[in-house]
């Protein structure tokens, strides 16, 4: 927030929330991104589907499907195994993840499913490996787990294009016509509050406590009991002090 113009007669105060628009943009873009890559590539399920033609000989064929129904297929020939991959994660968090082994290499299946739930695939696996049946049929599926992550994602980037599009504040004072002007410019709309200046009854600071630190904001009081900020983001106590004793300077009060 800082005092951009200055006469005899008008002064004016201009706060633009950039760390809002900063913030905003960030969670915006990596919500929307998050989101798009859980719906349209990331796989919600799979069907594996095996066949012994003739002893030992076995052929798979996986099939693992997005969200919205994109199909993508690999044909696992001669299977040897499957295992549960251990991941640790932040704090000592664990996941875990299907393997399964084949001569021509390693296929890793879905991710985020619980140890029960692969423990089951692997079971299922393992003993057809090493049985005599003809045909497998087995499914892995997470599509509610990755619906709650992509709704969450959607929300992220909802929060931050609010904040993204919070508005610019513009505060005049005119001597000339005696009137107060408080402007928000954005995006989402565009709203202007005006009331005489004899109707300020007192110009003071708010602070909120954030973590930490503390935040200010420039507010002012009106007649009829209303409190009307002069800027809706919290900022620095440095700037805010320093624009008010501007304004208290430029109507010559001690409000």
């Amino acid at each position: 927030m800082k005092v951009v113009e200055e006469t005899h007669t008008k002064l004016v105060i201009k706060h633009q929330p950039i760390m809002n628009w900063l913030w905003g943009s960030l969670l915006f873009i990596g919500g929307l991104s998050f989101w798009i890559y859980f719906i349209f590539f990331d796989f919600a399920s799979l069907l594996l589907t095996c066949t012994r033609s003739s002893p030992p000989e076995i052929n798979c064929e996986l099939k693992q499907f997005t969200l919205l129904g994109r199909m993508e297929k690999v044909k696992i020939f001669d299977p040897q195994q499957a295992y549960i991959q251990t991941k640790m994660g932040g704090k000592g968090s664990k996941s875990y993840q299907t393997i399964v082994v084949s001569k021509f290499g390693e296929f890793s299946l879905l991710s985020d499913l619980s140890y029960q739930e692969n423990e089951e695939f692997i079971l299922k696996v393992n003993s057809f490996i090493n049985s005599g049946e003809s045909f497998l049929m087995v499914t892995q599926n997470r599509r509610i787990s990755l619906l709650y992550i992509s709704l969450l994602a959607f929300v992220l980037s909802g929060v931050g294009a609010f904040l993204a599009t919070s508005p610019l504040s513009i505060c005049t004072f005119y001597k000339s016509i005696n009137k107060v002007f408080i402007e928000r410019k954005g995006l989402r709309s565009n709203k202007t509050i005006e009331y005489p200046l004899e109707e300020i009854v007192r110009l003071y600071i708010q602070d909120k406590r954030v973590k930490y630190s503390r935040l200010y904001r420039a507010v002012i009081f009106i007649k009829d009991g209303k409190e009307i900020p002069i800027h809706l983001e919290y900022t620095d106590e440095k700037s805010v002090k320093y624009v008010v004793m501007r304004i208290r300077q430029f109507l010559n009060v001690d409000l």
